[in-house]
């Protein structure tokens, strides 16, 4: 990358360039003799073979074994969910689409024996019986007495399990500990060390950059005092995150000072830590001990169970506000003892859902048959369209904001709000259609999802009469208000589903085979790589390598009739699983030419699109901001510094400078769309000049009415403010030419590689 590429490129775009090549090794580097690149595929074919022999084979004998287990518990019969049921027979599906495995194939042939055919959903149209909901109500409290002591044998349970791995990590702590000093003394002991912690934490870029660091040593490429340098800093912080991220896995969640005190080492450096965790997403804050935040992992989805909990809350809120003061206070006990178990919940993050399945699930039911018998109460025009709605299987909780609407609605037209406007009816009519239509085509597709299991759009659109474009909004809205979770896809099309709280045989089969589907995946490429291995095909073995790690892990935590299944099996292969990936790491940190390459051409100049093109007309036209250049036109310039007054970023400046060259180049077209003032100052410069001049004029001081307005892109974020408040003509002096889209930088530059 030459110099005068450098300055030609806009410091924002240099920046940008410069992010875009720390994002999943997109870096220039120079190559290595191809003699040596050979050199180390070969070693690393030669090293891998016999490890994923045994890697690849591990899978269909734990399959074996789940399969006798699961027959002798009778986990399929155990199955009530359909969605989970359609969701494991489409995982397994897919599966043996990409390989044959005769247990799963069995297990496949139970689950759709389980499944049976599928049979259309009956509208009930039978009248709701009449329910005590004094009584209902009186049971909450019950309920919520029975989750409390499991939601504290969870947390006792969590405590356990995190003091089983208290000595693993004393050992970690120690070894951090007695390295610091070799640092000082041996710092090539120091790093073997620390390599050797690395494979104990599995934390990848901890492991990447210890192979980066010694090889760059080895080759020279780097000197004694540069490698000690990167010992004590670079990797000594990555050091301190990969324990960190280990503690936060295996104890759960941590305040700083508690991490402090587990690891040994002063508050400052693992609030450092935590930082830079949280910015690469992998850890967040997850609530408030005191006031000391609480931290734990990110994790890859929230338990359903959590879900569930969430919306029972809100629905026990929404019920507060319909009933009689003694319901009500009914109903306000049971919000305060259920926020510090939906918080305690949270706080835990993973946990055995099965434990709260029969209770949540009560829970769940006796709310329903309350808000049923509450909208069964209702008189009126209002009890029709609730009614409709109660047919059509709306959730509970988007029902009752549905009648709160239509009591509260009428009052915006027979009455004025606060601001003394009233409502034209016919607008509120207009309103209320579109609502109404709206809400009673998401509660068709909730109970449908409900009773049949997870569907996609096009399934829910050819099921009803809703066309797909709205029935794929509808979802959209229904996901972000946590109606909905994602359940995979099915012939290219996202699954929606509704949050379930699974039982231990739903929960098991579910990991089991989305794991198996994983693995199907993995292990094809990872023959596929094997057969003929290159440079380039490094970096996809050791993220299929990764994923049966990571899928070894799940499956130690699996337990069916009390013990985990496969323990031997999955003890052996372990080590084997932990070799193969430190090999691929390390071989890929030999070869650095075989990352992806990117160059000045790919990002000097990329145009930013609409978000979703494709989508615009459900989801509204959405730009990419924060990129993007603004251009001056000084013949639309009244110099009246709206632009500088206005940016939050204090990024644009009027500077005192007249570029008096420019003015020669007005068109009078242009000068006659200005202030009168203005033009007839142009003109008469113009007219007294004897010659066109070359040179800017500096002025002494500010003078408002002149200048140059320059745009620091260091600071400028693109927001568009300036933009709008130029009062210039014909649409203001300033405009801004959108560039720079991350992810379709990043897209095209790994396309090309």
């Amino acid at each position: 990358m030459s110099k005068i590429d450098l300055e030609d490129m806009a410091p924002k775009r240099r920046r940008m360039m410069d992010m875009v090549m720390a994002l999943g090794g997109l870096k220039e580097e120079s190559a290595i003799p191809i003699s040596r690149v050979n050199e180390a595929i070969a070693e690393l074919k030669s090293k891998m073979e016999p490890l994923t022999e045994d890697i690849l084979s591990f899978p269909e004998a734990y399959y074996h074994e789940f399969l006798e287990r699961a027959k002798k518990n009778e986990l399929v019969e155990r199955i009530e969910d359909k969605g989970i049921l359609e969701e494991s027979i489409g995982n397994l599906t897919n599966t043996l689409d990409v390989h044959v495995s005769e247990p799963l194939t069995e297990l496949l042939q139970l689950l759709e024996e389980k499944k049976g055919p599928t049979e259309d959903v009956e509208q009930d149209t039978s009248e709701s019986p009449d329910i005590d909901i004094d009584a209902r109500l009186g049971s909450i409290p019950e309920v919520l007495k029975e989750i409390e002591p499991i939601v504290e044998q969870l947390v006792e349970d969590s405590k356990k399990a995190a003091e089983e791995s208290r000595k693993d990590i004393a050992a970690i702590v120690e070894s951090m500990e007695k390295l610091r000093d070799d640092m000082d003394s041996n710092s090539e002991q120091a790093l073997e060390s620390i390599q050797s912690l690395a494979r104990q934490v599995r934390y990848s870029p901890l492991l990447r950059t210890t192979a980066q660091v010694k090889r760059a040593f080895a080759d020279n490429r780097i000197s004694q005092e540069r490698f000690e340098e990167l010992l004590k800093t670079n990797i000594y912080d990555e050091l301190i995150r990969g324990v960190l991220v280990f503690v936060l896995r295996n104890t759960g969640s941590k305040t700083v000072v508690e991490l402090a005190d587990i690891m040994r080492i002063p508050s400052r450096h693992v609030q450092q830590a935590m930082v830079s965790v949280v910015q690469r997403g992998e850890a967040e804050m997850v609530g408030l001990e005191g006031n000391a935040p609480v931290f734990s992992l990110v994790l890859e989805e929230t338990p359903d169970t959590t879900l569930v909990m969430k919306r029972l809350l809100q629905q026990l809120r929404s019920l507060s506000r319909s009933v009689g003061d003694k319901q009500q206070e009914t109903l306000n006990e049971a919000v305060k003892k259920m926020e510090p178990l939906l918080e305690t919940l949270q706080v835990l993050g993973e946990y055995d859902e099965t434990t709260l399945s029969d209770s949540t699930n009560r829970l769940r039911e006796l709310l329903d048959e309350v808000t049923e018998s509450l909208l069964a109460s209702s008189s009126a025009d209002e009890s029709k369209d609730l009614r409709l709605l109660v047919s059509a299987g709306l959730e509970a909780f988007a029902r009752f904001r549905l009648k709160i609407t239509l009591e509260k609605g009428p009052n915006l037209v027979s009455g004025l709000n606060v601001y003394g406007e009233q409502l034209d009816e016919e607008v509120y009519k207009r309103m209320m259609s579109n609502y109404l239509e709206n809400e009673l085509e998401r509660g068709t597709l909730l109970i449908l999802i409900r009773e049949l299991g997870a569907m996609n759009a096009e399934e829910l659109a050819e099921r009803t009469t809703i066309p797909q474009d709205r029935v794929f909004s509808h979802l959209l809205r229904m996901k972000k208000d946590e109606l909905l979770t994602l359940a995979g896809e099915r012939n290219g099309y996202v699954l929606y589903d509704v949050p379930r709280t699974p039982n231990e045989a739903e929960k098991t089969m579910r990991t089991v085979t989305s794991l198996a589907s994983e693995l199907a995946l993995a292990r094809e490429q990872i023959q596929e790589i094997m057969k003929d291995l290159t440079a380039k095909d490094i970096g996809r073995l050791t993220n299929s390598l990764d994923s049966f790690s990571k899928a070894r892990d799940k499956m130690s935590t699996i337990e069916v009739g009390g013990s985990v299944i496969g323990a031997e099996i999955l003890e052996g292969v372990e080590d084997k699983i932990k070799s193969a990936v430190s090999l691929a790491y390390r071989t890929r940190a030999k070869i650095p030419s075989t990352r992806p390459k990117v160059t000045i051409e790919d990002l000097v100049d990329i145009d930013v699109p609409s978000v979703m093109d494709d989508y615009r007309d459900q989801m509204g036209y959405a730009p990419l901001l924060g990129f993007g250049n603004i251009h001056w036109n000084m013949a639309r310039c009244v110099g009246c510094k709206s632009c500088e007054i206005s940016c939050p970023e204090d990024a644009i400046e009027l500077l005192p400078i007249i570029e008096a060259p420019q003015i020669f180049e007005f068109s009078d077209e242009e000068l006659d769309t200005l202030p009168s003032n203005k033009a007839r100052f142009y003109r008469t410069v113009r007219n007294l000049a004897k010659q066109k001049p070359v040179t800017d004029i500096t002025l002494e001081k500010k003078a408002p009415g002149f200048g140059k307005v320059d745009v620091d892109l260091w600071l400028c974020v693109a927001c568009r403010t300036c933009v709008r408040r130029c009062p210039g003509p014909e649409g203001g002096a300033l405009d801004l030419e959108l560039k720079w889209n991350l992810p379709d930088v990043v897209q095209q530059i790994k396309s090309k590689a």
